[in-house]
């Protein structure tokens, strides 16, 4: 099934009302009927993909159910739309599942299409399956699929499914929540998540949050709790939960990055950073933007416990910090004559992240770190790597006349 690219025309004031959009799949009857019945007559590959289309476009209860029956089919070419068109139109655990088990279907066309629609899906719950199918399916063209799916994930707004698991990692990660209620399978979702959601910029500007995306037709509670009165409504939440901002219609990607970027930490004075640190230790990006002022300025013992929060407080490195906190702690300690800690950050950065951007330099500290506690095969093996695997690095020249020392007849570094 072709990708379709929507673009929004003079429409930044558009919102559906949600009324209007829980109750249109009910009008659409008779369509979705219709359009049951040509899936089963329609012989043409191109006419089917492009019914079944229609079908997820017109969403709703009723489509949900004939997708489905069609995953369960024993028809393949029925599961291979099936999987496309279920995940089009519904999001609830079952019918992920549904999905998920097709992946390990005996048809390598209904394998391929499960991958690229749970890659479609933008859920990052999703990646471990699809990791797992790219290394192991026997048909390459499965395992190009899972590959491209990754992709796609990894290249787009990480979204989660549960708001309530979503407001919880707010809370441990200091994040605020980007929620963002849709209905599913409309043209209006389509051109806001295509036209707008995909912009690199505003892709960007997503990584600090905690993001979910909630279809406001089966999460109800959460429509009454926050008031969403029309879909597509995106809600920035603290993580209490407390309602922050709030866009509504299909706003242009212009005005959506201005409002997400509006009380970042990044964009805040340094005082104001400093104060949301010292309320939350747990606020990584405060502790953040409070950490590289105080690197910029040379005063790295003050850079130290912001650098230490991150640390603390994002092991599964929601923020994207991680990696830039561990590296400057661990030059930092390095400075300050503290070389176990230094070595110490510098082997699990690269453990963790082995083609960190600035690897040859963490090599480099962790190769004169070893030595100066003394450890010398282990300090000689970081230097000889850094040559091997930055050949072009500046730090090699250094590298060469640490080890020129080690080995001259006193043997000291």
């Amino acid at each position: 099934m072709n990708e379709r690219t929507v673009s929004i025309k003079n429409r930044s004031s558009l919102v559906i009302p949600l009324l209007f959009a829980l109750t249109v799949s009910v009008a659409r009857a008779d369509r979705i009927d219709d359009l049951v019945r040509q899936v089963d007559c329609t012989t043409n590959d191109e006419e089917r993909a492009d019914v079944v289309d229609k079908l997820a476009q017109a969403g709703g209860p009723r489509a949900q159910e004939q997708f489905r029956k069609m995953v369960a089919s024993s028809n393949p070419e029925h599961r291979q739309m099936g999987v496309i068109g279920l995940l089009q139109t519904s999001d609830t655990d079952a019918d992920v599942e549904m999905v998920r088990a097709r992946l390990k279907d005996g048809v390598s066309l209904v394998r391929w299409s499960a991958a690229w629609a749970l890659g479609q899906s933008g859920w990052q719950e999703t990646a471990p399956w699809l990791e797992e199918v790219a290394n192991s399916d026997a048909d390459e063209s499965v395992r190009g699929a899972a590959m491209d799916g990754l992709k796609k994930l990894r290249g787009g707004v990480p979204w989660l499914r549960s708001l309530p698991m979503a407001l919880k990692q707010a809370k441990d990660s200091g994040k605020r929540v980007l929620a963002y209620f849709y209905t599913g399978g409309s043209e209006t979702r389509q051109s806001f998540e295509e036209g707008v959601l995909a912009n690199t910029e505003l892709i960007r500007a997503a990584g600090a949050f905690v993001c979910v995306r909630v279809n406001a037709a089966a999460q109800v509670d959460a429509v009454a709790r926050f008031d969403v009165r029309g879909v597509p409504t995106v809600l920035v939440l603290d993580g209490q939960g407390g309602e922050l901002e709030r866009v509504s219609g299909l706003t242009d990607k212009a005005t959506m990055i201005a409002r997400l970027t509006e009380g970042n930490p990044a964009n805040m004075t340094l005082r104001e950073a400093q104060r949301l640190a010292a309320q939350n230790p747990a606020d990584v990006e405060a502790n953040w933007r409070v950490a590289k002022a105080y690197l910029d300025s040379g005063r790295e013992e003050l850079a130290e416990p912001h650098l230490r929060n991150v640390i603390g407080h994002d092991e599964e490195d929601r923020s994207g910090h991680i990696a830039d906190a561990m590296f400057a702690l661990g030059f930092c300690l390095g400075h300050r004559g503290k070389h176990g800690g230094a070595a110490y950050c510098m082997e699990h950065l690269l453990a963790r992240w082995p083609d960190f951007r600035d690897k040859d330099k963490a090599l480099y500290c962790l190769g004169l770190s070893r030595l100066a506690m003394g450890k010398r095969n282990e300090g000689r093996a970081a230097l000889e790597r850094l040559i091997k695997e930055c050949p072009h690095s500046s730090a090699v020249g250094a590298a060469r006349l640490a080890l020129e020392k080690l080995n001259t007849n006193d043997g000291k570094p």
